[in-house]
């Protein structure tokens, strides 16, 4: 089929152009014709002015395309529900006779701010053959339509439209009447529904319809309705498909876990849902010691936080120092953990006959009986090698590897101090077949390793390092002596004296 547009499209604009403006002459009010100025064009559309009260919004006026432009080329229009001309607001109340009659290629039509237009022309839409889709407010009166070319049928329509037949091969051809059709689209005015906030409400129709969610750009801690942009926080759970995240329930919208306080293995629960995550940090425990399980190596811990237990190692460090040609084995056990991380021990053996050995000597407690003895300097340090002075905050235990040859039975431990030497409450640890004096101190400085001597030792006055402990102990067998020989003298003088009165008493008899 060959279109009759194709023929006559000059002529049938021209009369088109004429006919609206002579429509649009007939249908208004001679009075209304008096203004300057009462036909203006605005983008798309000529307007003629129907009402222009002063002061008022009665201000209204009848629209149809501008044939000044090429009404073949338009594709879409949106037909305006206002149009301000000269400072003043107009309402669309009309469209004219043949208002888009010339729109050939019209494919869409948005008539969703038309809510004031009261009336259609005839012929409004005739030959719209490519109109499929035309968007209305909801409460729209259809029956506008009616004589526009265009016949409606519930949420669709149809549009009429003559083209010329071919006719027979030797003869004329003749107009045959197509159809072709399109969709209605509705839009609603929503707002809040103030029975279910879950929903929102047409304000001209009075449908209800959940609200359409999505992400508030502007906002991610938010989603807002696409339709009515009501607007709320989002409403988190856990994303059971990523334990990294959480996810709303209301929009979908995710994002990662954050906040809360990490525990032992450094999982935190989120501020934002409660669920549970795995966080940067891997968390520690917060390990104290059971004290009644201390052993000789190894101790028992309960994590303050979490309560589990576990058995750990509980020396710190190790050294060694020299005695009678040997190395004897110093351990430094932390059980309390009251030793900065890194702290190692370093014992150093005070050899036998020097100046520091005598002085040493000087300094101790001349209290002291013994058969052997060895001097050491304990010293601590930290993690970068400075040394630390001083008491320390709580209780280490230290461990002397017992010499070959001492009685381990006759052993003490003696902080060497200038003002008081001090003893410790010692005992025997065995590791690894080797005996060890342990004692708990809270303080490093030169110690004495003793084995005190033995009663038949300490007669003799010497000890097997040489020392004179007649000089260094009290003279217990001098003083035992003059006790006894008083006490003797005492029980002799009393004896004598009752002799003499028996026998006084029996001269006289």
């Amino acid at each position: 089929m060959v279109s009759s547009k194709a023929t006559v499209k000059p002529v049938k604009a021209l009369l088109s152009s004429l006919l609206a403006v002579l429509l649009i002459t007939m249908s208004v009010p001679f009075t209304a014709m008096a203004a300057v100025d009462d036909f203006f064009e605005e983008g798309s559309f000529m307007f003629l002015v129907t009402s222009e009260e002063s002061g008022s919004e009665d201000c209204t006026v009848m629209a149809a395309f501008n044939e000044n432009l090429d009404p073949e080329t338009i594709t879409e229009i949106k037909v305006p529900g206002t149009v301000k001309h000269d400072g003043k607001i107009y309402s669309v109340t009309a469209l004219t006779n043949s208002a888009f009659g010339s729109c050939t290629s019209l494919k869409s039509l948005d008539m969703s701010e038309c809510t004031g237009l009261v009336s259609i022309g005839m012929s409004a839409f005739v030959d719209c053959e490519k109109l499929s889709s035309i968007t209305i407010p909801c409460n729209f009166n259809k029956g506008l339509f009616q004589d526009t070319g265009i016949v409606t049928s519930g949420d669709s329509f149809r549009i009429e439209y003559a083209s010329l037949g071919n006719g027979d091969e030797g003869g004329g051809g003749s107009d045959i009447t197509e159809t072709s059709g399109g969709t209605f689209t509705y839009v609603h005015n929503w707002g809040k529904d103030s029975s279910n906030a879950a929903q929102h409400k047409c304000s001209r129709c009075n449908k209800a319809e959940a609200h359409n969610w999505v992400i508030n750009d502007k906002n991610n801690a938010e989603h807002k309705c696409t339709e009515c942009s009501a607007k709320e926080r989002h409403t988190w759970q856990p994303d059971a498909g990523n334990p990294k995240q959480h996810k709303c329930k209301i929009c979908d919208y995710a994002e990662a876990h954050y906040g809360g306080e990490a525990n032992c293995g450094g999982k935190a629960k989120c501020v934002a849902c409660g669920g549970e995550y795995q966080t940067a940090a891997q968390g520690g425990h917060q390990w104290e010691v059971i004290p009644s399980t201390i052993g000789d190596v190894s101790a028992e811990y309960k994590c303050e936080t979490c309560k589990q237990t576990e058995e750990q190692s509980i020396n710190t460090d190790g050294s060694s120092a020299e005695y009678n040609g040997r190395k004897l084995n110093i351990i430094l056990q932390d059980p309390y953990k009251v030793l900065p991380d890194g702290t190692t021990i370093k014992s150093t053996s005070v050899e036998s006959g020097s100046e520091r050995y005598n002085e040493l000597l000087a300094q101790l407690d001349n209290t002291y009986k013994f058969e052997n003895i060895a001097l050491f300097e304990l010293e601590l340090f930290n993690a970068r090698q400075e040394k630390i002075s001083g008491e320390i905050a709580g209780k280490v235990r230290v461990l002397i590897q017992i010499p070959d040859g001492w009685d381990k039975n006759d052993l003490e431990a003696v902080l060497i101090t200038k003002d008081s030497d001090i003893n410790f409450e010692e005992s025997i640890i065995t590791i690894d077949g080797i005996n060890y004096l342990g004692f708990w101190t809270n303080h490093f400085s030169p110690y004495a390793l003793i084995e005190t001597a033995t009663e038949k030792e300490s007669d003799s006055g010497t000890s097997s390092e040489g020392r004179d402990t007649s000089k260094t102990s009290p003279a217990t067998g001098n003083s035992d002596f003059v006790l006894i020989s008083a006490l003797a003298a005492v029980s002799a003088s009393a004896v004598i004296f009752i002799y003499l009165i028996i026998e006084r008493k029996r001269k006289k008899a």
